[in-house]
């Protein structure tokens, strides 16, 4: 009796954490349904078998994919697929096994075997669970799901693509050729569950849509893309928007030509800007500091940028890509700075984490995350610099997050009298992470939540380009 009680908390938590995506038509999802009930049962189940703690990740996924090119489908697939994964404490030895099979006897036998390989691990004095008063107290709607995107026909979606493409290879004589375009969708259940009163669910799901395009002249190629996902089908972009930025984006590289090396302000487009706030933050990670190994180390409440750098994680921001209601761990999610007009004021840190650094977690989950915009428009910014680079492409894994030393390979526009000139290539851009942020003059008014990293245009004032 002692044991089968422990697990009854996460069917007092269900009744305060049930989101409105979960039901249709007044009555629970039949699927997230049965799946809590697995949960339960594991949950019990490791009670019985002995475990002290535990934990079960349950979840189901289906997606379509569909490419075309130059006018003929080139793909059409789908993939579904349903998993568990279990982990177990013993004390402070742990191990975690994964599953496709969902039947009782299954998951009793998954349950077994997974706490005899966690009496036969090495103990970790800061391996467990959060406790549960950290643990969130309700799974918030956050419209994560939209059934129109479920009832759209395969045709529908091989005419998306279609539309894309063409938009794209009609903006301009000088596109060429196609790499294809795509309509994708997908969507899933999650739903976790552990020993110490969690139990949570929700559904989800997207669809995307993109296309990637050749512009020739003078036996010259450039190569670019555009496109875009949303959780709502009636917010997608249309296939004309995404066809013609795509042609523009390849067209604006032709004729690309390299530079002398030399010092000068860098703008980022949004793009970029995101990638590099995403790098930013990644260093932030608790795990990283444990390790000493992250350029934010003993930097918290301490200026790491310029006042202009607002950095947001915001995970519960309706229908948004990067949204979710709570994390891998039963964590609650919310809207926090990480940076506050320059000064750090956070480190993302999860349960293990916490107990390595003596603080309490706040979920090392990022979503949403942002550089709130500022007040000036991208071209206002542009028209600011003399000598410069707009900067568009990047590659190389030139980053290192211990020093916080950058070193791209890069692409963009040349700036000249504060305007875009000519296109540039095969040069390199490099600096200090922590110098870069700090030389962050100024910050565009164009931010767009098109991923789960979102920036707008940034100037940093200073870095070396290097070329010919």
């Amino acid at each position: 009796m002692k044991s089968s009680t422990k697990a009854s908390p996460a069917a007092k938590q269900n009744k305060k954490t049930e989101s409105k995506d979960e039901f249709v038509g007044g009555q629970k999802n039949p699927q997230i349904a049965t799946l809590e009930s697995l949960a339960r049962l594991i949950v019990e189940e490791a009670a019985l078998q002995g475990a002290t703690d535990c934990e079960v990740r349950l979840g189901t996924s289906e997606s379509v994919d569909i490419t075309v090119r130059l006018g003929s489908v080139e793909q059409l697939e789908g993939a579904q697929s349903r998993g568990v994964t279990f982990g177990a404490y013993v004390g402070q030895k742990s191990a975690t096994t994964s599953s496709s099979d969902l039947s009782k006897p299954a998951l009793r036998k998954m349950v077994k075997d997974t706490i005899a390989l966690a009496e036969a691990s090495e103990a970790d004095p800061y391996a467990g669970l959060p406790e549960a008063h950290h643990l969130a107290k309700g799974v918030p709607d956050l419209g994560l799901y939209d059934p129109n995107i479920a009832a759209i026909k395969i045709e529908e979606k091989i005419k998306l693509a279609l539309a894309t493409e063409t938009a794209a290879l009609k903006a301009d004589p000088r596109i060429t050729n196609s790499n294809g375009a795509s309509f994708s969708d997908g969507g899933g259940i999650t739903v976790y569950a552990n020993s110490r009163g969690f139990l949570g669910s929700y559904q989800g799901n997207y669809c995307s849509l993109q296309v990637s395009v050749v512009a020739s002249e003078h036996d010259e190629m450039q190569v670019n893309y555009w496109g875009h996902s949303s959780r709502s089908f009636k917010s997608l972009e249309s296939p004309e928007s995404i066809g013609k930025k795509a042609a523009e984006r390849a067209l604006r590289h032709l004729g690309a030509r390299k530079v002398k090396s030399q010092v000068v302000p860098v703008v980022f487009d949004p793009q970029m800007s995101a990638r590099l706030i995403a790098q930013f933050v990644g260093a932030a990670q608790g795990r990283s500091i444990d390790r000493k190994s992250s350029f934010l180390l003993d930097k918290l409440g301490q200026v790491v940028a310029s006042s202009h750098v607002t950095i947001v994680d915001d995970p519960l921001m309706p229908g948004r890509v990067g949204s979710r209601p709570f994390d891998g761990e039963g964590l609650p999610l919310k809207r926090r700075n990480i940076v506050e007009q320059g000064k750090l004021m956070t480190y993302l840190v999860d349960a293990y984490a916490g107990r390595k650094l003596k603080c309490e977690p706040n979920s090392s989950a990022t979503g949403n995350l942002h550089l709130l915009p500022g007040t000036q428009t991208p071209e206002q910014i542009i028209a600011s610099v003399k000598n410069g680079l707009y900067l568009t492409g990047v590659s190389g894994p030139g980053f290192n997050a211990v020093t916080g030393d950058y070193s791209m390979g890069a692409s963009g526009i040349w700036i000249e009298d504060g305007k875009l000139s000519y296109p540039v290539s095969g040069i390199t851009i490099a600096g200090n992470i922590l110098e870069m942020f700090s030389a962050i003059s100024a910050v565009g008014d164009d931010l767009q939540f098109r991923a789960a990293t979102n920036a707008p245009t940034i100037l940093i004032d200073k870095m070396t380009v290097a070329g010919e």
